[in-house]
């Protein structure tokens, strides 16, 4: 029965996209987290977008990844017993989804998906272009800058300095069509701009990402990020 369902909808959206325009806005990578009123996530929920082909389901902590969808379109969930929830997304790049029995509620997550991102990117270790450095690995380069001592220990990471002098770091391979070609920077799980308060002495692990999608359009050029003790 859940089969034929997710067939219906696929059938159905599918339809809804060939009357996609121009005038939508633009695409861009939507990550969201589905829970229930106790905040747990749910996990194998079928997820799928007005204007985006394929059906996506949440993994075990209940967070989903839409690649390349409109932050204006509409998504779809089955849920168990055959209950649908149209959900929209307005806008929002990282959304959390509340669901209750017959109702649900939206919120903006950001801090809340990229500690779950965090965590997943740290078991990825080295796979997927992602890698992981040991704040000792770092203090061993004896650079007391940051931005030094990780350039000197990934291949492909450079220090590219602005016209003013600003060191900004520049992953190999990450491309954006802004002027703005530099990684995204996440402390402690919070986006920040710069990591030059930070004390090498405090870092005890640096994770960095070539390819960081997880975090929508922010995460083109990739992302670098640190835990401190």
């Amino acid at each position: 029965m859940k089969n034929a369902i997710i067939f219906f909808l696929t059938l159905a959206l599918s339809v809804h996209a060939s009357q996609a325009t121009a005038a939508d806005t633009p695409a861009d990578t939507l990550v969201g987290l589905v829970v229930n009123p106790k905040g747990k996530g749910l996990k194998n929920i079928p997820v799928t977008a007005r204007h985006r082909d394929g059906v996506f389901k949440t993994d075990r902590k209940g967070i989903f990844v839409i690649p390349n969808v409109l932050l204006d379109d509409t998504l779809m969930m089955v849920i168990p017993k055959n209950r649908i929830f149209v959900v929209p997304v307005t806008g929002k790049p990282f959304l959390k989804v509340i669901l209750y029995e017959d109702d649900f509620t939206t919120e903006e997550a950001r801090d809340e998906i990229v500690d779950l991102g965090y965590g997943q990117v740290r078991k990825l270790g080295n796979t997927s272009g992602n890698v992981v450095i040991s704040g000792d690995e770092l203090r061993l380069t004896g650079q007391n800058d940051i931005l030094d001592a990780i350039a000197g220990k990934v291949p492909g990471v450079n220090i590219v300095y602005s016209d003013d002098g600003t060191p900004t770091l520049s992953i190999r391979g990450g491309a954006s069509f802004s002027l703005d070609n530099s990684p995204l920077l996440i402390l402690d799980g919070s986006a920040v701009d710069s990591f030059h308060h930070v004390n090498i002495n405090d870092v005890e692990e640096v994770t960095v990402m070539k390819e960081a999608s997880i975090y929508g359009a922010r995460g083109a050029n990739g992302a670098v990020l640190i835990k401190t003790k």
